[in-house]
């Protein structure tokens, strides 16, 4: 007897441990639904952190400050002070999405993971979640203005290994990354994202959309360039790593440095390079994959936007504007999620924090203490400056003064243009300038039979021109060899004169600019004034479309044409005034190729070895020069000691420019006055009808209709900046969504079956019961964050218990068939009765571990019950 009880012992105790392998190979089911969860993510963008150790008062430094709107030498101050309020509201991530430096400077790199590892120990737990932007890496503008001799020297240049390696224990080394993307042999793009779980539930993909390698920008070069792109085994990883964390039921977190959405309607128009390539495309990918949000920065703007695809997938793309440009935002977002039956409710709260202050440093310019009593109010005045737009503009035009210099001058570079534009529409090959005179010309001109008062005529072998001044009847031959001659001349002077020295058309611009901006476009109120309110109530997010009186009257100026006529009044005055002293500071000789006139032979004496670029055409146009050039005229010194009369030029308004063009004109004026501005006025705007003269109206260059277009372009402009048609709410807001976790349909009609079976349990074993009870407690007490693979195991141990249901012996008629079940209806057993329940397990698929497992469950309980009756039973007797 203690032989057959040990047997049995030994025989449970094996059952018991089958049935705990068995069950140890599926997840532990929780016992109640998850209440909430939640995480909290602090946001940074652009901090173009620049180390107080590179910074000193230069030329240098001063022109790059006023090339940029960004707040460089405030830049370490105002970092920390954000980390300081980081530090104080324990996140549990702090997300930066690139252009974490100036330039690039490897330097500053340091110094910012330096401090980025710092506010890790002071805040336990903290993750932090970094991307390049298209400042950080291989960037040729990375520069140390903190040198002896005052002159910038280049910074350490970062390469991706190096940003890899510096923010190693900042982001990379971190125990939350579960992924890093590495790009295909030889390719480099992308090769800075990964991604991480801060967090169960969560998920943050971060992307290294930065274009700084050959294999992925547009120039072939290892060389930083502003536009962002993915590449397409970029995007499949990404996609990869979507689809892993859905099926983890985590909520997926993009991060990258470039939009995924457009943050104003005529972003993809105006400004394409601060959207990643291919944006419309890949956000919708990511959006279908189950991307909900993404972290993006580039534009300096605080703005949200959203789309939702055709499938229905909504994907908002949160851009936080610049720490070191108004308004210096930082965003504090906190994510929760609760759980219904299978379903999360999820909110994401977004709020905004700006006017940080007082912060005291010490300005590494000046080198004395500063306070800082309130940054956004402080980086409000560093918007769009006179200085900064001339500095901007003639940095990018000086770019080009290079390229047309090192390309070999002027007159090469402007050949190239002429090949671009009309190479397809002039029969004479590649196009030179002497080409363009010798065959252009005559092709350009109307012919001598034309009736114009300007053509071409070729046996005369150049261009005519008949034109009455006052009473002179000025008929003159401009001869193709001359003209040649003194184009050649004029485009050596632009080089040697003009290009080797910036400065004059420097001052160009900013004579230009100065006029624009001054335009009054309400009372007190400049163009300059309109354009940093449009623009930084943008940056801000204050874009509603609620806009002061005169930010109003100045845009209906814009859609009434006004505004435009009094920018095109200005521009016209001021190249005017650029024109007139270019003729002041150009020798008549030097386009005339000659430097005197010889009235005895009606002919112009050639200077050099120069063809003159005027003759007379017949006697009226000898005559006319020489009244022109005479004592009626201009009255050139008149010599007739060689035995001919000759009209020397005279000595000019300006020694060291000689006789000028100018000197020419203005001593013209009671024949001829040129109006430069009245010139360029009617090629432009055109000219009015005239009765008196019987002349017609004329249309310019700038026709009625394009103003029109250009008018309504503008006003275009001005609302997609100016008011917020996508998500208006960029600031502070609560974001809502509802999600399926798990279809739990299946494991509810289980739960349904169930139910009812235990409804007239009477008719089963109280040992199948048991099971059922149990399986059924515990399906109908899943987490509510539960994944499929949970609720599907669930459903599967429930049916199994379902059909593991034992009818007691002889109920309902029915006869034992020795498996502890009734053999009268082989269908009842199933859910549901007797019609065949399509959840659960049909022929060839019935067989699992979790059927295994209530079967011996239920085998297990049977043999220790009978052994315990037994050893009663003994014990009685």
């Amino acid at each position: 007897m203690k032989k057959a009880k040990g047997r049995l012992k030994r025989a449970a105790a094996a059952l018991m441990a089958m049935l705990m392998v068995g069950s140890a190979a599926y997840p532990v089911l929780a016992t109640g639904p998850a209440e909430k969860d939640e995480l909290k993510i602090a946001v940074l963008s652009d901090t173009h952190y620049l180390s107080p150790d590179m910074i000193k008062d230069t030329a240098d430094y001063t022109e790059h400050l006023n090339s940029d709107r960004k707040m460089f030498t405030e830049s370490s101050a105002i970092l920390e002070q954000m980390l300081e309020t980081i530090r104080a509201d324990q996140p549990d991530v702090l997300m930066i999405s690139g252009d974490l430096t100036k330039d690039g400077e490897k330097e500053g790199h340091e110094a910012l993971a330096a401090r980025l590892e710092a506010l890790k120990q002071a805040v336990p737990g903290l993750k932090v979640y970094v991307v390049p932007g298209n400042h950080d890496l291989r960037n040729a503008n990375a520069m140390n203005f903190n040198t002896e001799d005052g002159a910038a020297v280049p910074a350490g240049r970062t390469e991706p290994e190096d940003f890899k390696e510096i923010y190693n224990e900042v982001t990379y080394g971190d125990e939350s990354i579960i992924a890093a993307y590495t790009p295909p042999e030889g390719k480099e793009a992308g090769g800075l994202s990964y991604a991480a779980r801060p967090a169960e539930g969560y998920t943050v993909i971060a992307i290294d959309s930065a274009r700084y390698s050959a294999d992925n920008t547009d120039s072939g070069l290892d060389e930083h360039e502003t536009s962002g792109a993915v590449s397409a085994d970029l995007e499949k990883w990404i996609l990869e790593q979507i689809a892993a964390a859905k099926s983890r039921g985590d909520t997926v977190i993009g991060l990258q440095h470039h939009g995924y959405i457009p943050h104003f309607t005529m972003e993809p128009e105006l400004l394409p390079m601060y959207l990643v390539n291919d944006y419309e495309r890949l956000s919708t990918a990511f959006a279908d994959a189950g991307m909900s949000y993404v972290f993006t920065g580039h534009m300096h703007a605080n703005d949200i936007a959203a789309m939702t695809t055709e499938a229905g997938s909504t994907l908002y793309d949160i851009e936080t504007g610049s720490v070191v440009t108004y308004p210096s935002p930082m965003r504090f977002v906190t994510i929760s999620r609760s759980y219904d039956g299978g379903m999360v409710q999820e909110q994401l709260a977004v709020e905004t924090k700006t006017h940080l202050g007082p912060i005291t440093f010490t300005n590494p310019v000046t080198g004395r203490e500063q306070t800082i009593e309130d940054v956004t109010a402080y980086g409000q005045q560093h918007g769009f400056s006179n200085d900064m737009l001339s500095t901007t503009v003639n940095g990018f035009l000086n770019g080009y003064y290079r390229q047309i210099a090192q390309s070999g001058g002027i007159k090469v570079a402007l050949e190239g243009l002429l090949n671009d534009l009309l190479g397809d529409s002039l029969p004479i090959g590649n196009i030179t300038v002497e080409k363009l005179v010798d065959a252009g010309l005559p092709l350009l001109l109307p012919g001598a039979d034309s009736g114009e008062a300007l053509y071409y005529d070729t046996d005369e072998g150049g261009i005519v021109v008949k034109q009455k001044l006052s009473i002179l009847n000025l008929n003159v031959v401009i001869p193709s060899s001359a003209l040649k001659q003194t184009l050649n001349v004029l485009l050596e002077k632009i080089d040697n004169e003009v290009l080797a020295n910036p400065a004059l058309l420097d001052a160009v611009v900013e004579k230009l600019v100065s006029g624009l901006t001054a335009i009054p476009v309400a009372e007190d109120k400049s163009l300059l004034d309109y354009a940093n309110y449009i623009y930084q109530s943008h940056l801000a997010g204050a874009d509603s479309g609620d806009q002061p009186e005169w930010v109003a009257a100045a845009t209906k100026k814009i859609e009434n044409g006004e505004l435009l006529e009094a920018i095109l009044q200005a521009v016209i005055a001021d190249v005017a005034d650029v024109a007139n002293q270019a003729l002041a500071n150009l020798p008549l000789e030097d386009v005339l190729g000659a430097t005197a006139w010889n009235n005895t032979t009606k002919e112009f004496v050639a200077a050099g070895g120069r063809t003159p670029l005027v003759r007379p055409l017949d006697k009226s146009g000898e005559n006319a020069l020489s009244i022109a050039l005479g004592v009626l005229g201009a009255k050139w010194p008149s010599d007739s000691s060689s035995g001919e009369t000759i009209y020397s030029m005279p000595e000019g308004s300006n020694p060291e420019v000689g006789y000028s063009v100018a000197d020419f004109l203005n001593a013209l004026k009671k024949y001829f006055e040129l109006d430069i501005g009245a010139l360029l006025d009617s090629l432009i705007n055109g000219t009015p009808a005239d009765p008196e003269e019987g002349t017609e109206a004329t249309e310019g260059l700038l026709t009625a209709a394009l103003k029109g277009q250009i008018n309504t372009w503008l006003a275009g402009v001005v609302a997609s900046m100016g008011e917020d048609t996508n998500y208006p709410a960029d600031n502070d807001t609560v974001i809502s969504s509802e999600w399926r976790l798990s279809d739990r349909t299946g494991l509810n009609a289980a739960i349904a079956e169930a139910e009812k079976k235990l409804g007239d349990s009477s008719r089963y074993t109280d040992e199948t019961v048991d099971v059922l009870r149990r399986e059924l407690d515990a399906a109908a007490g899943l987490a509510g964050d539960a994944l499929q693979a949970e609720v599907n195991l669930a459903r599967e141990r429930l049916e199994s218990a379902i059909a593991g249901l034992a009818e007691k012996p002889g109920d309902n008629g029915s006869i034992p068939d020795g498996n502890g079940g009734a053999s009268s209806t082989p269908d009842d057993s199933r859910p549901g009765g007797g019609e065949p329940n399509i959840n659960a397990p049909q022929t060839g698929e019935g067989f699992s571990w979790a059927s295994v497992a209530v079967i011996l469950s239920a085998a297990a309980v049977a043999v220790l019950t009978l052994a315990a009756l037994r050893r009663r039973n003994a014990e009685g007797r």
